[in-house]
């Protein structure tokens, strides 16, 4: 397990200094809170999704990510000796790259250097921006999302933990409003615990304003083995640092609060997945959760209309392959809680 020591010591704080809708962090999250950064906002919870599934969905960023570093490595060989030549060419050495001025005109020297200027440009666009995908995916360190299901594995209860991105406690606790007065509470940290959000498996729940802590959440599952750690401590939590008060915490759902919810419809999840694997048709259960997952995510929420089409597109699927869908649900309790796999 790693050591981060970033926090400084645990401080007790002033309930009436406190912003609301915040508390003291408690002494016993100690070990926790020695590793997360002062200066940035942490949200906390614990992914109670199936194990198949999350495998499912790290398998796409898997196959993505490498078979960009495949296409980067493929290009670099190939082009590289051209550039080599090019190099040579321009230290006055003869190569490949050498252009002969007294045997080409000035229109064949200037598309020649037209290429070779798009075709660095291209080489630089295509590193500049593509590039960092696969070597934050599979080399970024200390943690990077590989090492992190190496350490962990595919687990029935998982530690999410994310962390703020381009903001902060400086963005949050600091200046006249603090708090849930502050504008960077009501747009960054409220729309991260919507149900529509959390609904979600964590590796879903990367964007532009939160990011995922691959070596906190590997930390988090080392400090519960060695006993300094109850998930349920961490579970649903807001963590922030305020200067002279210390951490400050907000868990938005009271202690076990939604759990027999949570536990009661994966178990249902469960139940269907069996029920259509023994009937040979469990490729209907993975089409059923994609189709679902892809009106979720469109732009303008899971809206009503949104939600009657997944049904729609869901009995579609499920008439083609022979199945009657509303039998089969009906027979495991009904899935009209489930909007999404829990």
């Amino acid at each position: 397990m790693a050591k981060k020591l970033k926090t400084p010591s645990f401080k007790p704080s002033s309930a009436a200094a406190i912003p609301a809708p915040f508390s003291a962090a408690p002494p016993t999250l100690e070990p926790f809170l020695d590793r997360l950064d002062p200066s940035k906002v942490y949200i906390a919870h614990v992914d109670r999704h199936p194990a198949a599934y999350k495998k499912q969905i790290f398998i796409i960023p898997v196959l993505l990510n490498g078979g960009i570093a495949a296409l980067l490595a493929w290009r670099i060989y190939v082009v590289l000796p051209v550039y080599w030549a090019m190099i040579q060419a321009m230290l006055g050495y003869m190569s490949a790259a050498t252009v002969d001025v007294g045997t080409t005109t000035r229109s064949e020297q200037f598309w020649i250097l037209a290429r070779r200027v798009g075709m660095m440009v291209f080489d630089f666009g295509v590193l500049r921006l593509v590039g960092p995908w696969p070597v934050t995916f599979f080399l970024e360190w200390p943690a990077n999302p590989v090492s992190w299901r190496w350490g962990l594995g595919f687990r029935e209860q998982e530690v999410v933990v994310r962390v703020s991105r381009h903001w902060g406690t400086r963005e949050l606790m600091q200046g006249v409003k603090q708090g849930e007065d502050n504008a960077f509470f009501k747009t960054r940290v409220g729309p991260a615990i919507e149900r529509l959000q959390m609904c979600k498996t964590g590796y879903l729940m990367m964007d532009q304003s939160w990011d995922l802590d691959f070596e906190l959440m590997l930390d988090a599952h080392a400090l519960a083995k060695a006993e300094q750690l109850q998930f349920k401590d961490i579970d649903h939590v807001v963590f922030a640092y305020q200067e002279g008060l210390g951490w400050l915490q907000w868990q938005w759902r009271g202690e076990g609060a939604d759990v027999d919810i949570v536990e009661d419809r994966r178990k249902k999840v469960v139940m269907f997945k069996d029920k259509l694997t023994d009937i040979g048709k469990e490729s209907l259960f993975w089409r059923w959760m994609e189709i679902v997952e892809e009106e979720r995510d469109r732009d303008g929420g899971f809206t009503p209309e949104r939600q009657q089409k997944v049904a729609t597109r869901v009995q579609a699927a499920f008439e083609a392959e022979g199945v009657d869908f509303d039998q089969l649900t009906k027979s495991i309790g009904g899935l009209e809680e489930i909007p999404a796999k829990q």
